[in-house]
């Protein structure tokens, strides 16, 4: 296991080296809540399955920013550079929830990241958040920077978010109303058929965060249109929650009726998630 960070390296991040196999290696990114919790979740899993992985932090970490606002891309070009010095031949990268856009602009902009996977994703850049929950709110910035330039966002409409009232009322995080709510702008969507690479999309139509089932629609349509070269496959689960994990922490099944009323679907779905993931590293890119 090796760690890196902003100061040294251009981003920070823990390597995990599977087997010890320089073949290939996934850039793993989680989304909203930041830290490096589930993202170094999500890489152990690659690991544990003997495949090299790069938890990469986006916000919420000792060096990085505190809030989902205006995180530069160039932390995954850095991590890119990063593991072509390590010896790694192929990158991948996945992402999930706000991970997801990410994952997709940066291969928009990269092409050695000839391999992607969006769980839950979304096919255009949202408006950034700020503040501490429960109180965290629109940023009036973007998620996304390039070059300290912010990039063209959809903005929310809501300007302000009781996740209180949220709770009470739904008992869950029951927060898609606001993130179907947006102005997406033709500059806000992310040019995916610009990627060269696999693309996996995996969605839920039970998800009550943001319309990632409707995202990954659009995303197929669109590389229909293109006549994108590439494979590309979307898978929608039907019980899951936005959670697209392979293993979600015990607060996630609280935070969510699905998990909670549908606990032996989702862990079916699960089991499902962790056969996609593992053909699409090992078989298909």
């Amino acid at each position: 296991m090796i760690r890196t960070t902003v100061r040294d390296n251009g981003f920070e991040g823990i390597l995990f080296p599977g087997n010890g196999r320089k073949d290939k290696v996934v850039i793993v990114m989680s989304g909203s809540n930041g830290g490096m919790k589930l993202t170094r979740q999500c890489a152990e899993f690659y690991h544990k399955n003997e495949i090299p992985a790069l938890a990469l932090a986006l916000f919420a970490t000792k060096g990085t920013t505190p809030f989902l606002d205006r995180i530069p891309i160039e932390y995954v070009k850095s991590a890119i550079y990063w593991l072509r010095n390590q010896g790694y031949e192929k990158i991948g990268i996945d992402g999930m929830s706000k991970g997801s856009e990410l994952a997709l602009i940066a291969a928009s902009m990269y092409e050695e990241l000839s391999c992607v996977i969006v769980r839950v994703p979304s096919h255009f850049v949202s408006e950034g958040l700020v503040g501490r929950k429960p109180k965290s709110g629109p940023s009036g910035t973007s998620c996304w920077s390039l070059g300290g330039k912010e990039l063209p966002f959809a903005s929310y409409k809501c300007r302000s978010f009781n996740i209180i009232n949220m709770l009470l009322k739904h008992k869950e995080m029951h927060i898609i109303t606001f993130n179907r709510d947006k102005d997406i702008i033709p500059e806000s969507l992310i040019p995916i058929e610009k990627i060269k690479a696999p693309v996996l999309m995996l969605s839920s139509k039970n998800d009550t965060v943001w319309p990632s089932y409707d995202s990954a629609l659009y995303m197929e349509k669109r590389f229909a249109e293109n006549n994108f070269p590439y494979v590309y496959k979307h898978v929608a689960y039907e019980h899951i929650s936005h959670a697209l994990l392979t293993r979600p922490p015990f607060l996630y099944r609280l935070a969510f009726k699905a998990e909670r009323n549908n606990a032996k679907a989702c862990k079916s779905d699960r089991e499902k998630i962790k056969e996609e993931l593992l053909n699409w590293v090992n078989n298909v890119w």
